[in-house]
């Protein structure tokens, strides 16, 4: 049998375990408090600074996984021609925390893919952020990877962050950003326009904005150095956080005893996921999971679906509430249940008793 698994929903890196609210614990277990990143790298009873305080929560909700699905969703029913500058490509972006001493007390790892294929990545680097008390703000070196391949795309481990200097040969310095808050967001912006080395003509002005359940960029490349409005190119993209969701897919059982057997275990995200699979009778289906705009009802709704993948048909549909942890549906031929992916949820969809 023919399986293969897309990109998006490969979310490794998504699987924790459920926070716990200091005040509501679970059954059975204690109260848990979460330690500050920078608690350990500052002296006791001191006072954060503005800048540390910011930087603890950007650290605190930047990491994830982020898709575009939804803008390009828009961009159709906008009728963008294909030849403008500003059409958008399908974006996946994944954003990790690590720690290494070398890059400060704030690491980050930005890997970015297009066109639905891990193989074509585009932004592959890392984010030093440190607080800047003078300006009251968040300063980021960026350090861009020499050799662009996928990692976390691949579902491997990015252990190799662990030792890595700012100077290592793999690694090229790229343009300083100075990052502040913009309401219930944050917005960095490069600091020096003409920062590329290489081409006096040529002039670049990135930018990335970050809230709770969003990440957005944009590139503003000017040409001859001018400032005219004919003379620039801009491409900005909105991403949207994803959840990672861990799925059962069981076909009816041909036997006696459990009336369905499950086939495949697979993880898949809310925006944009894809899982393509061979059913009994050798058709080639899809399963998706969106959370996406309902015209008709003029909500936001979490929706699953199988499509047959030879005639583009949508055989099942199913929809809920975007923030539900759980959805599916088993109209006989068929069953899938997808849950929130934590440990506890893994275990119990490996678990579940025949029939049940």
């Amino acid at each position: 049998m023919l399986i293969f698994l897309m990109g998006f929903f490969i979310c490794t890196g998504q699987e924790k375990e459920e926070k716990i609210n200091a005040s509501s614990p679970a059954m059975g277990e204690s109260s848990k408090v979460v330690k500050k990143r920078l608690a350990s790298t500052v002296e006791p009873n001191r006072k954060f600074s503005y800048p540390e305080r910011e930087l603890d929560y950007l650290t605190h909700i930047w990491e994830g996984e982020y898709d575009n699905v939804e803008q390009l969703d828009f961009d159709k029913f906008r009728k963008k021609d294909k030849s403008s500058i500003n059409k958008h490509d399908r974006v996946h972006v994944s954003v990790r925390q690590f720690q290494n001493s070398n890059f400060g007390v704030a690491g980050v790892y930005v890997e970015e893919y297009r066109k639905d294929d891990p193989s074509i990545i585009t932004r592959q680097c890392i984010y030093q952020l440190f607080p800047d008390d003078a300006e009251k703000a968040i300063r980021v070196k960026v350090f861009h990877f020499k050799n662009k391949k996928p990692v976390l795309a691949n579902g491997e481990s990015f252990e190799m962050l662990s030792q890595l200097k700012p100077d290592a040969d793999e690694l090229a310095e790229g343009c300083e950003l100075l990052l502040k808050r913009n309401g219930d967001s944050f917005i960095a912006k490069t600091t020096d326009k003409n920062c590329l080395k290489g081409d006096e003509n040529l002039t670049i002005d990135y930018q990335f904005t970050v809230s709770e359940t969003e990440f957005g960029f944009q590139e503003i490349i000017y040409q001859s150095n001018s400032r005219l409005s004919d003379d620039k190119q801009v491409s900005a993209y909105k991403l949207e956080k994803a959840r990672c969701f861990t799925c059962m897919v069981d076909f009816p059982n041909d036997s006696n005893g459990r009336p369905t057997i499950t086939k495949h275990y697979i993880d898949i995200l809310d925006q944009g996921g894809k899982f393509e699979f061979e059913y009994t009778d050798g058709r080639n289906m899809l399963l998706g999971m969106r959370n996406t705009w309902s015209f008709g009802m003029h909500r936001e709704t979490f929706v699953i679906y199988i499509i047959d993948k030879a005639t583009n048909k949508t055989l099942i549909y199913s929809w809920g509430n975007p923030g539900a942890d759980r959805i599916g549906f088993n109209p006989g031929w068929i069953r899938i249940q997808c849950d929130i992916k934590t440990n506890r949820n893994v275990k119990l969809q490996q678990e579940l008793r025949p029939g049940s």
